[in-house]
């Protein structure tokens, strides 16, 4: 019952991350597009596309790690892991998993915290800068739900994921 109901709340926050990264990406790539054409077509650049190429890049950037690890698509070094006893290498997932979780946790309270301060606004957009700021705690907020997801169907990080970018 349990490992449904966290397969469950991890789907719901795999769409969640795939609609974002959709969003931010398809808005990336129509802001470059009009960025180049105003600019080397009619010789008219718009102000606003780089900052608001910052907020998208900064949305894709967190909430795709958050994916990375779901996948299991983030950097490991494991030369020493390949090459130790069984025994050990659970040890060494444990504490990978310990220190993904914590490190996860660390980056989501630091980014809620630093949205607490300061009301600043993006000049050219006008917008405030939380709506920039808060794409490292909510990134960092899924990426410690996988973690933990892993932990709980008693996998470690980096074994086991659904993958979905299948190489050939």
């Amino acid at each position: 019952m349990m490992r449904r109901s966290i397969v469950t709340l991890e789907n719901w926050a795999v769409r969640l991350e795939g609609a974002i990264l959709f969003v931010t990406l398809f808005s990336l790539i129509i802001l470059l597009v009009l960025q180049v054409l105003f600019r080397f077509v009619l010789q008219a650049p718009l102000a606003f596309t780089e900052e608001a190429g910052r907020v998208f890049f900064a949305w894709l950037v967190f909430v795709g790690a958050a994916r990375a690890l779901y996948v299991s698509q983030h950097f490991m070094v494991d030369i020493l892991y390949n090459h130790v006893p069984a025994t050990l290498q659970r040890i060494f997932g444990y504490v990978s998993d310990a220190a993904s979780l914590g490190l996860a946790v660390i980056f989501a309270y630091a980014g809620f915290r630093m949205i607490g301060h300061g009301g600043q606004i993006l000049p050219v957009l006008g917008v405030p800068a939380w709506v920039q700021n808060l794409a490292l705690p909510v990134g960092m907020s899924l990426l410690a739900f996988h973690a933990l997801c892993f932990i709980l169907r008693r996998e470690h990080v980096g074994d086991g994921a659904k993958h979905d970018f299948e190489e050939e």
